[in-house]
């Protein structure tokens, strides 16, 4: 038992890890997936910011009507990699401290564009709801269906100079393209700003998102299904262990009462007293029965679960059957009791395996007894129900909780273990399976601390 719980143990936290390993790496794909998406609508945005500024120079230029390249003279500052003198065709650039230090890289052909924007805007400024026409229809063009707004920022003071957002609009989430230099120091810029771009990016990953969902919920329920195997597994190990415990404690008794009266059998006194020796038969006899009867019940749950089992049908009168089952149970304990029989069948007979009905009447009223009160009350009724021939075996007992009356037919279940009380947990189940094979019906009614009533309705002609 102790290793079994090991092997459960272990088993369990491997598949809690192993659980914990997919769910991880099905977030690093899922997030691989998004910072992907991101940066290829990051980079078709910074394009789009490219060509549209690009066609909105080019507009801008044409309207001023004037050849900006040949008439410009810039002062350029400490810009990397750009050497002091750069001499074009027509244009000379000269370097000097009106650039700030950390400024980026640029190279001579982008400073000249600077330079033209500079002069350009002077005349010419960029038209901000112009350029969002232009953004409209590049975005259509790249399939990107998402609001958006374009603004010019003065980075040195920290300042939205202009901007195409309504000023009660607050997004609550953006993605803004690179910031596109619009003078020479850098530090006003353009930028166009995408609203709400999870709508976009969500739609692309729904098929990973999807099939992560279902991998996850298949991998959820796996683990709950292992868990409540392995703990049905152990609650089954525990209730076979107390099973074959109490089996081997209630076979010594009638062994024990056997050796004791074959013994007194060979007492001179014992045999000359014929009433004593009539008991002492008559005692051993009833440990035998229950004793065979115990055995066969075990035997025919064995071979039904290898499914080898088969019911021998005959047709014999069930309703002396019944009558003579409740007169024995009137000799099988010492409380006050009373059994009560209604017959309301006109035909007696049925077709059925007449042990196991036997048997299965006799574990009803057994049971009955076995959790009654101090004084027994049973009332069985025997009637037709269609082409079923029915009983009910109602009593007066300790009754069953409403959460238990589902587990009741389960093999080696006991709702009303008591110590005074034993059992072996089988019984229902051997009277379920019957009632199955026989293609019969089985229902239990019960409330705790007033009764329980089980019916069994078996088909009258097999």
């Amino acid at each position: 038992m102790e290793n079994v719980s090991f092997r459960d143990k272990l088993l369990t936290w491997v598949s809690i890890v192993f659980v914990i390993l997919i769910f991880l790496f099905q977030a690093g794909i899922i997030y691989s997936l998004f910072q992907t998406n991101m940066n290829l609508l990051t980079r078709e945005l910074n394009l789009l910011t490219d060509e549209v500024y690009t066609t909105s120079l080019d507009k801008r230029l044409d309207a001023g009507k004037k050849d900006v390249e040949n008439k410009i003279k810039i002062k350029v500052d400490d810009a990397p990699e750009v050497p002091d003198t750069i001499q074009g065709k027509n244009v000379v650039f000269f370097k000097k401290d009106s650039l700030p230090k950390n400024t980026e890289q640029i190279s001579p052909s982008a400073i000249l564009n600077l330079a033209i924007e500079e002069f350009i805007s002077q005349t010419h400024p960029i038209n901000l709801t112009e350029m969002s026409k232009d953004v409209t229809s590049a975005l259509k063009r790249n399939n990107i269906n998402l609001r958006f707004y374009v603004e010019i920022v003065d980075l040195s003071a920290n300042k939205v100079l202009e901007t195409t957002l309504p000023a009660t609009a607050h997004p609550s989430s953006i993605l803004s393209s690179k910031n596109l230099p619009l003078n020479i120091k850098q530090t006003k810029v353009l930028r166009i700003v995408l609203i709400e771009p999870m709508s976009k990016i969500y739609p692309q990953m729904a098929w990973m998102l999807v099939l992560s969902l279902l991998l996850s919920l298949v991998c959820i329920y796996c683990l709950y299904f292992q868990l409540k195997t392995l703990s049905k597994q152990r609650k089954l190990a525990h209730l076979k262990s107390d099973f074959f415990s109490e089996v081997s404690h209630e076979f010594k008794r009638p062994l024990s009462v056997l050796k004791q009266a074959v013994s007194s059998l060979d007492n001179e006194k014992i045999i000359g007293d014929r009433d004593r020796r009539s008991k002492l038969l008559k005692i051993a006899d009833l440990e035998i029965t229950k004793m065979t009867e115990k055995t066969e019940m075990l035997l025919s749950l064995a071979m039904d679960d290898e499914g080898i089992f088969e019911v021998n049908k005959t047709e014999f009168d069930f309703v002396k059957v019944v009558y003579d089952l409740a007169d024995e149970a009137l000799d099988t304990t010492t409380k006050p009791i009373d059994v009560d029989v209604v017959n309301e069948v006109k035909n007696p007979y049925i077709i059925a395996d007449q042990s196991h009905i036997e048997q299965v009447v006799s574990n009803l009223l057994g049971n009955a007894i076995k959790y009654s009160k101090a004084v027994i009350d049973i009332h069985i009724r025997i009637y037709e129900e269609g082409a079923y021939t029915c009983i009910s075996v109602k009593d007066n007992g300790l009754g069953i909780a409403a959460d238990d009356l589902n587990v009741i037919f389960d093999k080696y279940t006991r709702v009303a273990k008591t110590a005074n009380i034993k059992g072996h947990g089988i019984g229902l189940n051997y009277v379920k399976r019957i009632i199955e094979k026989h293609k019969g019906i089985i229902d239990v009614e019960s409330e705790v601390s007033v009764g329980s009533t089980f019916t069994i309705k078996i088909p009258t002609n097999g």
